[in-house]
């Protein structure tokens, strides 16, 4: 059975890179590259492939961990005779007198704490990505030697090997105190057994230079990170691990075909530097205190710049700086998992992404505005990139998804071109330079038309692209990158949307619609980060930190991410460890700890809009519902228009019958169903009031937190929208796409939640929009049939039942909430209680045959004249 994914450690020189198993096996490693051809690749074909593996003989568990602030990795292995340490690392190289290549050698310190092991060491290195095996040259006392094609692999041991049939092996007896030290060196052509105590100063050394490296830039910045402290300094050295030495370049991660989807096509290769991923990884470490490798990876994109002599950077580009990436597969190897192809080089490299030039000047402002000189050769490589975001922005391009479907005019792109030339015009600024001709101009019109084109007024949400109605979680980057504020209406709105449609389980999936490819990836962690962040800085810190916490989690003990993970099988995805993820997280760590700091500073007290209490008498039920009837009458049009209830002064009567809630006795409601009524009347109440007096015009989206904006005193407790329907109705249960409940723990208004809730009261709670239910009036004595008929009218307005094409369309509250089915079955059942006879018997006699669809939910006021349902 293959390992997981996440049961790899990563040990690196930058240089290479080499993925350890729990089980003490090495099952990937490039040579002598990391984005050469593998010498073990036992993670891709566990046949074919190549591994080295130090395991115990015979029945054993173990740990995985690494020393403290480093890269150095420490297996622990227990068996019924004793236990040890298996430890490994690569050392870190120094440039070679002969130009530029750097020595290439990997420690396995072996020593027995308790009793005695048996240790089993299997050597099978197969070459050029498994399709070589190469000959061994055996060195008895001292190693073997295994060579192929003019490359030759040396393995010293401190005890003996043998080799047979391809492979070295050996099985020590060792007891408590005793060591071996098996030392692999690229490029030699003998082995040299290396003694314990240079084995051990190695040790030393290696640790030194990863914590030297880590604490650059002081303790103080880990110290405030609270419980998110380890993970950040694992995300930080595990990017550090992945840069490449010296050009500066950094890998987007340590594998190639890892898939995003078991078993399927989704399988790229990542063993390359992506401008885009680069930027933003050294931007974050940059961040936190390490600006050589920015100032570094800068010099180098110069360079680039200088030689290919055109403003057109690549997509990616090879460790070396080089650029071919042709795609060859590899079908010898049969895929992780039998997930085909394997690839070697990634075709994205030809495509045109126009977001990776707002990133260089990214970085290259944050750079400027630490006062730290760009010099001219830079500054001219800057200026043909914000050229280029000037004469080509209004092309279409494959997008930062690398989408293999064609080009399309996406949203992400545009707004990216914008902060290129906004970030050319910052550091033009602040360092006195030239700035190039005709930049100023494009910044109004990119805006204006992201705005407009971009921008979908029913779904109240940044787009995919253009003129669509597609979902895409990069437009969390708009916040991020200062084309839009955060706490904007637009922007919180589309947090929203995002969360709702594009999450499970507080996870967020990358886009919606068809990218060209069968099958569909997992959710994205890197995207889920960019939601913490926009969640902190929006002052959600209690579900940024909680859903930072679910990313802890995914991590594990060793918080090693990949580009995806599967909530369902609870499993990471992709390839591993991805820098993109690991950046986003040191990202959304910091804005945590900088939203909980701020807190401590100045607490955060959110305002309720509610109707000043006074001391007339308590309303009943029927005021509330007469008063609900007469709007419902006045807003019954399929065009609902409030001017008439401005004109009926409706919203003065609604602010005075909310005021005298201040004296009613809730404890005189009498049973469930004078509980049901007049809370779920008061929502629609409260909506109608909040829409009134906070004169939405076409959207509730267009007032930040509507919902948790508007309510009520009742006694001494404020009830909103969101409390009245979430904390109440709904038995205190988080809102759809949130994490966390309305009512915390303890909070007196808990003793009116109502357990277990009734699911078809959200087919009567009246929500201000389109595709809201209509307003209901319900009545306690008639409170069953109230509901059924609620239910009945709703799907009749907004379901589609279609026997022939076997296919339902439901509202996409039943997508939102799962108190109408937690699965697609469920729903379906749900729904067909409440259809015609000859629909609902089909239906729940073949539930699987239908395939289930959910409409869009259109966040306006009203749609317009004419427009068709």
């Amino acid at each position: 059975m293959a390992k997981k994914i996440s049961d790899y450690g990563i040990i690196g020189n930058m240089q290479s890179a080499a993925l350890v198993g729990q089980d003490g096996a090495i099952d990937w490693l490039c040579l002598p590259r990391l984005d050469s051809p593998s010498v073990f690749a036992a993670l891709l074909d566990e046949e074919r492939g190549g591994t080295f593996s130090v395991t115990p003989d015979g029945e054993w568990d173990s740990l995985l961990s690494y020393e403290e602030d480093s890269n150095v990795l420490v297996g622990r292995f227990r068996t019924q005779g004793g236990s040890y340490t298996l430890t490994d690392f690569l050392t870190i190289p120094e440039p070679d007198a002969a130009g530029g290549e750097r020595d290439f050698v990997l420690l396995r310190l072996i020593k027995v704490e308790r009793g005695t092991v048996d240790v089993r060491v299997r050597f099978a290195p197969r070459f050029d990505y498994g399709r070589t095996v190469p000959e061994f040259a055996h060195f008895p006392g001292r190693g073997v030697v295994a060579a192929a094609g003019g490359a030759c692999l040396a393995l010293s041991s401190t005890r003996t090997l043998t080799v047979h049939a391809g492979e070295a092996a050996g099985i020590w007896t060792l007891r408590a105190g005793e060591r071996a030290v098996l030392r692999l060196h690229y490029g030699a052509r003998e082995p040299d057994p290396l003694p314990e105590g240079r084995a051990e100063q190695l040790l030393v050394q290696t640790l030194a230079f990863w914590r030297d490296w880590l604490h650059e830039s002081g303790t103080g910045f880990y110290n405030e990170l609270g419980p998110h402290r380890v993970p950040v300094i694992r995300s930080l050295l595990t990017l550090k691990l992945l840069c490449f030495e010296p050009q500066g370049t950094m890998a987007a991660a340590a594998t190639t075909s890892l898939p995003e989807e078991i078993g399927g096509v989704r399988n790229w290769d990542y063993r390359y530097s992506w401008v885009r991923d680069t930027c933003m990884a050294l931007t974050a470490m940059f961040e936190v205190g390490h600006v050589e490798e920015v100032q570094g990876y800068l010099d180098w994109l110069e360079q680039v710049i200088r030689k290919g002599r055109r403003d057109e950077l690549q997509v990616m580009y090879r460790m070396d700086g080089s650029s071919d990436l042709a795609e060859p597969s590899l079908p010898h190897l049969r895929g992780y998992r039998d997930s085909r192809p394997v690839r070697a080089g990634n075709l994205a490299a030809r495509q045109k992404q126009f977001s990776i030039y707002g990133h260089v000047l990214i970085a290259a402002h944050l750079v400027a505005s630490r006062n730290r000189g760009i010099d001219p050769e830079l500054w001219h490589g800057l200026t043909l990139m914000c050229d280029f975001a000037r004469d080509h922005w209004r092309e279409p391009d494959s997008s930062i998804w690398e989408m293999r479907g064609g080009t399309r005019h996406f949203v992400h792109s545009k707004a990216m071109c914008w902060v290129t030339l906004d970030r050319g015009l910052r550091i033009a600024r602040h360092l006195g330079l030239q700035a190039g001709s005709g930049w100023e101009e494009p910044l109004k019109e990119i805006r204006g038309e992201v705005l407009a084109r971009g921008w979908s007024p029913r779904l109240q949400s940044f787009m995919l692209n253009y003129d669509s109605e597609l979902l895409d979680a990069s437009a969390l980057l708009m916040s991020i990158n200062d084309f839009i504020a955060y706490d904007d209406p637009m922007m919180l709105a589309t947090v929203d949307a995002l969360r709702r449609d594009l999450a499970l389980d507080g996870f967020l999936y990358r886009y919606q619609g068809d990218d060209g490819l069968p099958g569909r990836d997992a959710t994205f962690l890197a995207c889920t980060l960019w939601l913490v962040t926009n969640l902190a800085k929006q002052g959600e810190t209690e579900e940024a930190d909680l859903l930072l916490s679910l990313v802890d989690q995914v991590g594990g003990q060793r918080h090693l991410l990949a580009e995806e993970y599967d909530p369902m099988w609870q499993e990471q995805l992709g390839n591993f460890p991805q820098a993109f993820s690991h950046e986003a997280y040191v990202v959304a760590a910091t804005a945590v700890a900088n939203a909980r700091a701020d807190e401590r500073r100045k607490p955060r007290h959110e305002r309720v809009l509610a109707p000043k209490p006074c001391s007339g008498p308590a309303p009943d039920l029927e005021e509330m519902a007469a008063l609900l009837a007469e709007a419902a009458i006045a807003l019954a049009s399929p065009h609902p228009d409030y001017r008439p209830l401005t004109e009926s002064r409706m919203q003065e009567r609604l602010t005075a019958l909310l005021a005298r809630l201040a004296v009613f006795p809730l404890e005189r409601l009498q049973g469930r169903e004078e509980q049901i009524t007049f809370w779920c009347n008061l929502h629609t109440l409260l909506v109608l009031y909040g829409i009134l007096s906070l004169g939405v015009r076409s959207s509730v989206q267009e007032v930040p937190r509507f919902y948790r904006r508007v309510g009520c005193r009742i006694g001494k407790e404020e009830y909103s929208a969101e409390v009245v329907l979430h904390g109440i109705l709904r038995g205190n249960r988080p809102a759809p796409g949130r994490l966390i409940p309305p009512l915390p723990p303890g909070d007196p208004r808990l003793a009116h939640a109502i357990r277990p809730g009734d699911p078809r009261v959200l087919c009567a709670a009246f929500t201000g929009t389109v595709s809201s239910p209509a307003i209901t009036v319900l009545s306690p004595r008639a409170l069953d049939s109230d509901l059924d008929a609620a239910v009945r009218r709703y799907l009749e307005r907004e379901a589609h039942f279609d026997l022939a094409g076997r296919r339902l369309v439901l509202p996409r509250l039943f997508r939102w909430y799962d108190d109408l089915g937690k699965t697609g079955h469920d729903v379906a059942v749900f729904a067909a209680g409440f259809a015609g006879e000859e629909i609902a018997q089909e239906i729940r006699e073949h539930p699987e045959s239908f395939r289930l669809e959910y409409a869009q939910y259109d966040w306006r006021l009203s749609r317009d004249e004419g427009e068709k349902r």
